[in-house]
């Protein structure tokens, strides 16, 4: 992965078309508008182009349009996350063809990639839509990641020093209404920090391991705020991708969730808030997947079982998987036309 070197810069400017093409020409990019001190510039300075993907309008933190969110190797094979720019799932998986060092390597999920080197993906959405991402790829294992969620109020000072001034009261799902919720991750390394993308809502970093995410629409001009207004409370999905600076990435899918009626119960599952028809504790369930306008599906009949029998037998599952992962439908490995009604065994946290 390539870095931008620290300098003594005031304020990161967001994304716009002149700096999202010097993003797409040297693997540089801004970070977003607000005024940082030094620690938030090692946060801020350490990311991928993939922050500044196409449209050049759409500020990196936003999951908006047909877009790469993040790529990277695991357990020698690439793999990408890659937003449909309709929510959390695909109609139709989108097609990826990837190459090192300017040498095909083959097309799909499961592309073998033998060394390190200069990793770039073409990814084509159904209708056409075209996107490309490139980052340097080491050997380093892919991290096992997890987040856990905190509501906090967050008044009128959103500064980094101002928020991180504050402390969260742990939540199982759901921040109240008019708070924030504050998003760590555990297994982020020393040398590493998150990047975060939300689809709707404000998410700001605060320190390398968390966010504070808002259900707000919060926009700033030259460092200070020009736009603060809320949002319709609700589950939020987003992605948290960590980098290191040197092409070691990971991510994970998440949810964060806004004045949410927690009457239904939800499931945790690597990250995802999952809408589910019985409440469960952590180990196997066996479940069938139903339509989500929100979540892209819900989880009904749900069972807790000890082992994967109950697993349907389907065609985007990679070989070796135990048990399903919803982030499978989310990254367009699984389009959800193809496990709506399919039976399937998750983990629970």
């Amino acid at each position: 992965m390539f870095f931008v070197p620290l300098r003594e810069w005031h304020t990161i400017l967001r994304c716009n078309i002149l700096t999202c093409m010097i993003c797409i020409s040297s693997l540089l990019c801004p970070f977003s508008a607000e005024r940082l001190d030094p620690e938030a510039m090692r946060i801020a300075l350490l990311f991928l182009v993939l922050g500044c993907q196409e449209p050049f309008d759409t500020d990196r933190h936003d999951l908006r349009g047909f877009r790469i969110a993040a790529i990277g190797v695991d357990d020698g094979l690439a793999r990408a996350a890659v937003w449909s720019g309709d929510g959390p799932w695909h109609e139709a998986s989108p097609t990826l063809v990837w190459s090192l060092d300017g040498a095909p390597l083959g097309e799909g999920f499961d592309v073998t990639v033998t060394a390190g080197g200069l990793l770039e993906l073409d990814a084509t959405a159904p209708d056409g839509q075209t996107r490309s991402a490139t980052v340097t790829v080491q050997s380093a294992p892919f991290s096992a990641l997890s987040v856990s969620r905190g509501a906090l109020v967050i008044g009128e000072d959103l500064s980094l020093d101002g928020r991180r001034s504050l402390s969260a009261d742990p939540v199982d799902v759901t921040a109240p209404s008019g708070s924030a919720m504050r998003l760590t991750l555990s297994g982020v390394g020393a040398d590493q920090s998150a990047r975060w993308m939300t689809a709707g809502g404000t998410i700001l970093e605060v320190e390398t391991d968390a966010a504070d995410f808002f259900a707000e629409e919060i926009r700033f001009d030259d460092g200070e705020i020009e736009v603060r207004a809320p949002v319709d409370d609700g589950l939020y999905p987003g992605l948290a991708l960590v980098v290191d600076g040197e092409g070691d990435n990971s991510w994970l899918w998440f949810d964060a969730a806004v004045g949410v009626d927690t009457t239904a119960p939800f499931a945790h599952h690597r990250g995802r808030l999952m809408p589910s028809d019985d409440s469960v504790g952590a180990g196997l369930i066996a479940a069938t997947l139903e339509e989500d306008a929100i979540s892209g599906v819900r989880l009904s009949d749900v069972q807790v079982v000890e082992d994967a029998q109950q697993q349907d037998e389907l065609e985007c599952i990679p070989d070796g998987a135990e048990t399903f992962e919803i982030a499978w439908i989310a990254e367009g490995r699984c389009p959800r036309p193809d496990v709506l009604g399919a039976r399937v065994v998750l983990e629970v946290e």
